[in-house]
């Protein structure tokens, strides 16, 4: 699906169901039922979950459930050349750098935080060579999704990729939002734009890039 777009809250200090976003259409509390299937109005998501990889696993395993974007990394992708899947370190510097990338208001790049500053190796992608991850999830998790792992997910530095995901995500309270004249309108000059420019929030296209 196309068209998606992603409302990251980057300030960890904003209490939850402070700040609302109210000119996006169709508003959530005064919408037609009948008429107006997805709601977009409402509160700013919360902050990016990411429970560290390192220091959860024992045998090439997880020993608890972990939540959030470096438990994401370390379930789907395969690292290019060799096909194993990402360590515990890689796992955790590539998901500190998209939270960084989105804190700094820049475009999503997988290949940054992955290779560049994770330390996959060359040619590592969150959806080629083995890997079955997306951008789509990696721009979710950021906007407040909740992925979670179960204990005993494999941890693949120095072994071959499962090749497939155990973890899954939580949708429940997730809002997808989408991109809309009413999300353009609020990006440039309405609640987004002040959002923005306060540092509560990066907002991005289906595509990572940011919007402003």
């Amino acid at each position: 699906m196309a068209n998606e777009a992603y409302i990251c809250r980057i300030d960890q200090n904003l209490a939850a169901g402070v700040v609302q976003i109210t000119d996006l259409r169709p508003n959530t509390s005064r919408r037609s039922l009948t008429y107006d299937k997805v709601p977009q109005s409402g509160y700013m998501p919360a902050y990016p979950q990411n429970d560290a990889v390192t220091g959860s696993t024992a045998a090439n395993a997880t020993t608890s459930a972990l939540s959030g974007l470096a438990a994401y990394l370390v379930d789907v992708v395969a690292q290019n050349t060799s096909g194993n899947g990402l360590s515990e370190a890689i796992a955790d510097a590539a998901a500190a750098r998209f939270i960084a990338q989105a804190a700094a208001g820049d475009d999503i790049d997988a290949n940054n935080a992955l290779v560049t500053v994770g330390g996959a190796t060359a040619g590592t992608a969150l959806d080629a060579n083995g890997s079955v991850g997306s951008l789509a999830d990696v721009l979710k998790i950021l906007a407040g999704g909740a992925y979670t792992v179960p204990a005993g997910t494999q941890v693949n530095g120095g072994a071959a990729f499962k090749g497939s995901a155990d973890g899954a995500f939580d949708d429940d309270g997730y809002r997808q939002i989408y991109q809309s004249g009413a999300l353009t309108m609020s990006v440039s000059e309405g609640d987004l734009a002040q959002w923005i420019a306060d540092g509560y929030c990066t907002v991005y296209d289906d595509a990572g890039a940011a919007l402003s």
